[in-house]
């Protein structure tokens, strides 16, 4: 059973926090973000560095993205959009979109078009249309 370890993830987001870098950060790149360990059933980062790769959908200012985990679990229910990327079934936790501080965001894993980035938007906006 996984065990959620918020203190290595409070020493971890210590640090996130404490460092000083400039990022560039643009709408459509697959970046590796420091989602950490969250509660519930809020989807938590991976390994040492609580991490998993994102897709940021709108940067805010200097200081904010929205982002959309990604999960190697693909499944077939509202709040996950299958996502086909370098040769891979992924999904994207539309569910779980979120705004966070750009200095969660890690290093660059690519980028999508704009073209699938607006398909992805409009996807969203049918997910939470209210």
């Amino acid at each position: 059973m996984y065990q959620k370890d918020f203190d290595a993830w409070h020493g971890v987001k210590k640090c996130i926090d404490a460092e000083e870098r400039k990022i560039c950060v643009r709408a459509g790149e697959i970046r590796w973000i420091a989602f950490g360990v969250n509660i519930g059933s809020e989807l938590d980062g991976k390994g040492d560095s609580f991490t998993r790769p994102g897709v940021v959908m709108h940067v805010i200012g200097s200081h904010l993205a929205l982002v959309i985990p990604m999960s190697t679990k693909v499944k077939e229910v509202p709040g996950y959009l299958s996502f086909e990327w370098k040769g891979r079934t992924t999904a994207l936790c539309i569910h779980q979109l979120r705004i966070i501080s750009q200095k969660r965001i890690l290093s660059r894993k690519g980028r999508i078009s704009n073209n699938r980035l607006k398909n992805i938007k409009d996807d969203i906006k049918r997910f939470f249309s209210l």
